[in-house]
């Protein structure tokens, strides 16, 4: 392909309107980036630094956390170096990292914008030898290759990482091996490996890489980053004010250069320039000559307002910007955020088309030269398995609660995602759907998320959750876990918890200040808990779906209130729905349109895995087998006992506990060596922990917390092909005694597993047929089809009624006029009483690029 036809074919003619990024290009204006850097630093050390920060193996985790903060764009690097092979070595490319990558991205609704080299290269490549183009154009031909199937919107590419900053390091620092800032070539017939000869060696690659990404891919964007910089004369110097000037203008060389406004034998054109991103950190500011910093903590006058710098590229090249790196460290971030974020939105009322401010890191990193040292940068802290009792553990993530707090409130006021009330990806006027919850949303995945997240593709669902108790005043945290979800978070300084009388003043305002604010102004209702029925007061919702999961007021410290809150819901409820058979027949005469929906499954998440996660083998892989285990929360509906009956029964099996603990002394645990209490896991690992089972446990007690349950983990349990014993659970017995081993008794339930385990090959296909046929019959997709069905059907006979109990006027005929005699009004009832989170980059030297 011409580079004329890659223009136009790419781009469009060069000059024209600028395309908004909104316009389909990011599916969040709030982003967030990892520390991806894979160089070999100064002391020759291989750089991985996702690996360093955990990333790597935790990127399903990381991407969960960030969705629940509303960012769903994310900036990732590939690593050339990581996933070339020499040639000597057969060559080829190891792009398992990127699979697992988009594997996750698809699942959490994250887009990726992919970085294809951060400095690092294979080791048989040199910078300055013939063969780094034509390599480098190949790796990104592959890598297009392997990412077009994968990504429903246009992919974003940068092809390499600030290419100012990186020529600068490899031929004037020693930061980068075997680089050491020597400028002669090994050759005396080669130029000097100037700072400037490299730069445009690698802008003639980007310029390459991106017309043979085009080719494999002609959807795909390119996202040209940069450091923008603002330096400045020393006060006492101002002669050096056009060598300060000289210097800063080295800044725009790159671009210059990509545009075809410098060096066009390079074949740089203006449509090359399809979106800018701006990396700028406080240290960013410096005296021309001196070095000296013009620092932001201090309010030095000389430094330059961030929003002049953005202002300055758009006038420069009149095309889309995004912020994409920022960030400061330590006790500095949420400030920092804060005036970043102010002089954006600020150019951005001025017309300065900034479609993107991306906080990088996500989670801490370690520097590149001393890899002992964190820079505590990210919104996430990375806390080290030293720091803690495991010292075998994955690191851990610690957020940043200021900066987390600051990002909260700036996404109210920079375009994150269209109001709730004008969300829409495939119904046209979509309808909300206010839900009342006492479950997290990123507690245990459970009901409320499989129900919910399905009805979210006719409905916006807004949960609001039970309040967190804080000191200080009362806010409203909120996160997009999923596509049309809006979790809403109360933290209020009330003593009491939950849904109690005393926070009912608070989260009322609370929740009409946002109904407000988003303009949601039809609705319907969806309750978890009886306890948020004050809530309703003063809401006119269309229909009131009750989701009785569990006998609620049967558990551990139920408010005294339960009972009397649930009646009047049942009275008030268009539509009730039921967790399970016991629940049903319990209260299916106190509503004329009730429902059974036992748990279903996820089959396809929960079939049987051939990979592994290395966290999950962290935790249980060093087990001994057979090996037996328990997922959910444990709470007074455990039996204990009967836990540590089995481990002492038999001290050769293994047994696996997963899950929180909540409502009873964590103490009271029975403590054997064969019984191992993992805590609590994101619901992404379950299938991995169970693939490492030989036997599939529902210890249950039998107790009044216990007389309605209907577990969810059974059918996953089965989807997953595992041998399930059980304690004589109401449903258990009545939907799956053809499928799970059922036991009387503490005696009963081992013997129940001692025969598991001695099944034959044959007698396990039997059973597998069985399970198969029974997973089958349950499916979330199919229960929340019939649940909008059935909602659909509630409305339909709400407005049957509202039009029923429309009266006409009477008309009243006389000899001289007709007049309309108006229905006498009634009083309302009155609603009754009770129910009532990189460090600097070194900056030094000549901005870059001298020649």
């Amino acid at each position: 392909m011409t580079g004329s036809t890659f223009r136009k074919r790419a781009f469009g003619q060069p000059g024209g309107m600028v395309r908004r990024a909104p316009g389909g290009v990011f599916r969040s204006f709030w982003m967030a980036g990892f520390e991806g850097a894979d160089h070999v630093n100064g002391w020759g050390q291989p750089l991985d630094m996702a690996a360093l920060s955990g990333h790597a193996e935790q990127v399903e985790e990381d991407f969960a956390r960030l969705a629940r903060l509303g960012i769903r764009t994310v900036r990732e690097s590939l690593g050339w170096r990581l996933c070339a092979r020499p040639i000597a070595q057969g060559g080829g490319y190891d792009f398992s990292r990127l699979l697992r990558i988009a594997s996750a991205a698809q699942r959490h609704r994250i887009q990726v914008l992919w970085t294809l080299m951060h400095y690092g290269m294979p080791e048989d490549v040199d910078l300055f030898s013939d063969s780094f183009l034509p390599r480098f154009v190949e790796y990104a031909a592959k890598t297009a290759a392997m990412i077009r199937p994968l990504s429903d919107l246009p992919p974003v590419y940068t092809p390499i990482n600030e290419i100012s900053f990186f020529a600068w390091a490899a031929t004037e620092t020693n930061l980068m091996h075997p680089y050491r800032g020597d400028t002669h070539a090994p050759d005396p017939d080669q130029p000097p490996r100037s700072g400037y000869a490299l730069k445009c060696r690698l802008v003639k690659a980007t310029l390459a890489a991106m017309e043979a990404i085009r080719e494999v891919d002609p959807r795909a964007r390119f996202l040209h980053i940069e450091p923008v910089v603002h330096i400045t004369h020393p006060a006492d110097r101002p002669d050096l004010a056009a060598r300060a000037q000289e210097v800063r203008d080295y800044q725009w060389q790159a671009w210059d250069m990509l545009a075809g406004r410098r060096e066009p034998q390079l074949g740089g054109h203006p449509a090359a320039l399809d979106l800018l991103g701006v990396n700028h950190y406080h240290s960013g500011q410096w005296e021309v000559d001196t070095n000296e910093r013009l620092h932001w903590h201090l309010n030095d006058p000389r430094r330059l307002p961030f929003g002049d710098l953005l202002t300055e590229v758009w006038e420069r090249y009149r095309r889309p910007v995004v912020v994409a790196e920022t960030g400061h460290v330590g006790e500095g971030r949420s400030a920092w955020l804060n005036d970043i974020a102010a002089e954006v939105a600020r150019v951005r009322r001025a017309g300065v088309p900034v479609e993107g401010l991306c906080l990088y890191p996500a989670v801490d990193r370690p520097d590149w030269q001393d890899l002992s040292h964190w820079h505590h940068s990210g919104l996430w802290d990375a806390v080290l398995p030293a720091e803690t009792d495991n010292k075998t553990a994955p690191i851990q993530r610690r957020l940043h609660w200021p900066l987390a707090k600051s990002l909260r409130r700036w996404q109210q006021r920079l375009p994150q995602h269209l109001a709730v009330s004008t969300l829409n990806t495939g119904e046209k006027n979509m309808k909300n759907l206010i839900v009342f919850s006492h479950l997290r949303w990123d507690f245990v995945y459970q009901r409320p998320q499989h129900l919910l997240s399905r009805l979210a593709r006719h409905y916006n669902v807004i949960v609001f959750e039970e309040p967190v108790r804080i000191d200080g005043e009362a806010f409203l945290q909120h996160f997009e876990p999923s596509e049309n979800i809006t979790v809403l978070r109360p933290h209020t300084p009330v003593e009491q918890w939950g849904f109690s009388d005393a926070q009912m003043p608070t989260l009322r305002h609370l929740l009409d200040d946002y109904l407000q604010e988003n303009g949601v102004d039809d609705y319907m209702v969806w309750c978890y808990t009886p306890m948020a029925l004050p809530l309703l007061e003063g809401l006119e919702p269309e229909a009131i779906i009750y989701d009785c999961m569990d006998e609620l007021a049967a558990f551990k410290g139920a408010p005294q209130a339960m009972l009397d809150r649930e009646t009047e819901l049942m009275r008030r409820a268009d539509l009730v729905l039921t967790g399970g058979p016991s629940l049903f027949e319990s209260k299916r005469d106190k509503h004329h349109n009730i429902h059974c929906f036992p748990s279903a499954v996820d089959a396809g998440h929960f079939a049987p895995r051939s990979d592994t996660d290395p966290n999950v083998e962290k935790l249980q892989g060093h087990l001994g087998r057979p090996r037996m285990g328990f997922y959910g929360v444990i709470d007074e509906r455990l039996d204990t006992e009967l836990v540590a009956r089995l481990a002492d029964a038999h001290p050769e099996w293994q047994i696996v506990m997963v899950g929180p603990v909540v409502k009873i002394d964590p103490a009271s645990l029975p403590q054997r060596d064969n019984i191992h209490w993992l805590g609590q896991q994101g619901y992404e690992r379950l299938p991995y922990f169970l693939a490492g089972w030989d036997v599939a446990l529902l210890p249950f007690a039998l107790n009044e917390s216990t007389r309605f349950i209907s577990p969810t983990k059974t059918l996953e349990y089965l989807a997953a092909e595992k041998t399930v014993v059980s304690t004589p659970i109401h449903d258990v017995v009545g939907l799956y005694s053809d499928v799970v081993r059922l036991s009387d008794g503490h005696d009963s339930f081992i013997a129940a597993c001692e025969q598991a385990l001695a099944e034959t090959a044959q007698e396990r296909a039997d059973w597998d047929v069985r399970r198969q046929a029974c997973v089958a019959r349950f499916s979330w997709d199919g229960a929340a089809t019939a649940i909008h069905t059935l909602i659909q059907e509630a409305l339909q006979k709400r407005a049957e009624q509202d039009i029923a109990q429309i009266t006409v006027p009477e008309i009243v005929v006389s000899a001289t006029s007709v007049t309309e005699t108006a229905p006498q009004e009634e009083d309302e009832p009155a609603f009754e009483a009770g129910f009532v989170p990189p460090p600097q980059k070194p900056t030094t030297g000549s901005a870059f690029g001298v020649h």
